[in-house]
């Protein structure tokens, strides 16, 4: 893996099993929220990031993230609205996902 000095503090990476990263994307572009999938450097491909399938995240699991970027410009009130709904959509999706672990 990557060590810690050698990546982006900026970038967060959050992997949901049994729901798909671009519904969780469109779920939180509704709200306000704006997230990407895959990886920064390939955003308009539609599989999993390589650079978590590189690190050995499964695939399965690799198909469910969705990447925060942050800047100094981002506030505690909008990390706390986030914090607030971003659980909602994932238990939304997660009822209506024909994938089971």
């Amino acid at each position: 893996g990557a060590r810690g000095d050698q990546r982006s503090p900026a970038n967060v990476n959050f992997s949901f099993r049994n729901i798909e990263g671009e519904s969780t994307m469109m779920h939180l572009d509704m709200r306000g929220i704006s997230v990407a999938t895959g990886s920064a450097c390939a955003t308009r491909k539609l599989e999993p990031s390589h650079v978590l399938t590189a690190i050995g995240v499964d695939p399965v699991v690799a198909h469910g993230a969705i990447r925060f970027t942050l800047s100094r410009m981002n506030t505690e009130e909008e990390i706390d609205y986030t914090l607030e709904v971003l659980p909602k959509v994932v238990k939304k999706l997660r009822k209506m996902s024909p994938m089971k672990s």
